[in-house]
């Protein structure tokens, strides 16, 4: 319908410009008209609790609050079945797929599919990530250690969080919510959110459902598991409230991901961006391309106090590959001079492009101690990062 609008226009005004101009002016104004009506758009992963009243709750409340959303829940699943670097996983107990164009619900799937496919298919901007209550079973296994166990959760977790987070999107992790204490003591319920909470940082957002649910069902005549409709329904209540805080926006309506930009959509009710808080990140490594875009001037080797000295880079973030950091520009701390020598890495050039990993320079205190020239303008709300040492 836009297009034929745009088209009957451009047939009015066919004769005060010439075809070419005409045209070019068409195209922009279709391609202006689609960048304002793209949505924000959700890839939400569940397991058996969202394949019930929960699960249709919340994909039905992401939906009337203007996303676009594409829901992949698959009974028994774990991070196991959803990572690409571990086997394709089949799945007896249900599967369901909705997305803008279809919506199917199967008794059984061959092939559980992977969250690295999915970002690619999907291109979401943010990642849900509902699970937690089948990993209890490794926690609790007697064929390893505990060490053992909490080692494989941990690395579970945090594998899921950071390729959920890939190239720069935002992660929300809900963990399960309150078991029967029969089934899962509150001990091991407590155990597996704190285990979940830190290692999920700094790839997402943590939300932890046993402060909002309270299982109660009798047990054993139910699985001590998975909630009753009603019980459900209140569970998601309370998470797309808390979800809607995070992303932005009030109860109805959503806003860019750009934390700095207001969303200005009139359709929508608007609530005041909020800015990225520095002090609630835990900043990590994180896999980056990125522009050179400010230097600090290099000193002179003799005013180096120590033989060597750090001297202090601003670069453009052109992409990032793994991990969180939510600025476009990103400082790093080079050595400018090494040894009473001037190093490679002095002589980068504006516009120098590079892919880097990196860490925060306090993860290293003997580099932290080094000498450090600085007459970038000062900003304490971003991290200082080094290479990653090897």
């Amino acid at each position: 319908m836009i297009f034929f609008s745009l088209l009957l226009a451009f047939s009015q005004d066919i004769e005060a410009k010439g075809i070419l101009s005409k045209l070019k002016d068409l195209k922009s104004r279709i391609i202006g008209k689609k960048k304002q009506e793209t949505p924000t758009s959700i890839l939400f992963l569940g397991d058996s609790m969202s394949m019930g009243a929960f699960g249709s709750t919340l994909d039905t409340k992401l939906r009337d609050a203007g996303f676009e959303v594409h829901t992949y829940v698959a009974g028994g699943a774990t991070p196991y079945y959803w990572l690409g670097q571990y086997q394709t996983i089949s799945s007896d107990i249900g599967f369901w797929e909705k997305t803008p164009k279809q919506e199917r619900r199967l008794k059984n799937i061959q092939a559980v599919p992977k969250v690295e496919d999915l970002l690619e298919i999907c291109d979401p901007d943010i990642v849900v990530v509902q699970t937690g209550t089948n990993l209890y079973s490794s926690l609790r296994s007697k064929r390893r250690e505990e060490f053992e166990n909490v080692k494989l959760v941990k690395g579970l977790c945090r594998d899921m969080a950071e390729a959920a987070s890939k190239g720069g999107r935002r992660c929300y992790w809900i963990a399960p919510p309150e078991s029967h204490p029969a089934r899962f003591s509150f001990e091991l319920q407590e155990q597996m959110s704190e285990i979940m909470e830190s290692s999920i940082k700094p790839f997402a957002r943590f939300y932890d459902s046993r402060k909002v649910t309270e299982f109660v069902d009798p047990y054993p005549e139910t699985d001590g598991i998975h909630y009753g409709a009603t019980e459900a329904k209140a569970w998601a209540d309370n998470v797309i409230k808390d979800f809607l805080k995070y992303v932005g926006v009030e109860a109805v309506g959503r806003r860019a991901l750009d934390p700095s930009e207001p969303f200005d959509n009139k359709s929508y009710k608007i609530k005041k961006a909020e800015p990225v808080d520095p002090s609630a990140i835990v900043w990590g490594e994180i896999d980056v391309q990125v522009r050179l875009k400010t230097k600090t001037i290099m000193p002179n080797v003799k005013s180096v106090t120590y033989r060597s000295c750090l001297v202090l880079y601003e670069y453009e973030v052109i992409k990032v590959d793994s991990g969180y950091y939510p600025y476009e520009m990103l400082r790093i701390a080079h050595f400018g001079v090494y040894n009473r020598k001037y190093t490679p890495k002095s002589r980068y050039r504006i516009g120098y492009e590079k892919a880097w990993k990196l860490m925060p320079l306090t993860v290293y205190p003997s580099i932290s101690k080094i000498q450090m020239f600085d007459d970038l303008e000062v900003d304490f709300d971003k991290p200082i990062y080094v290479i990653k040492q090897s």
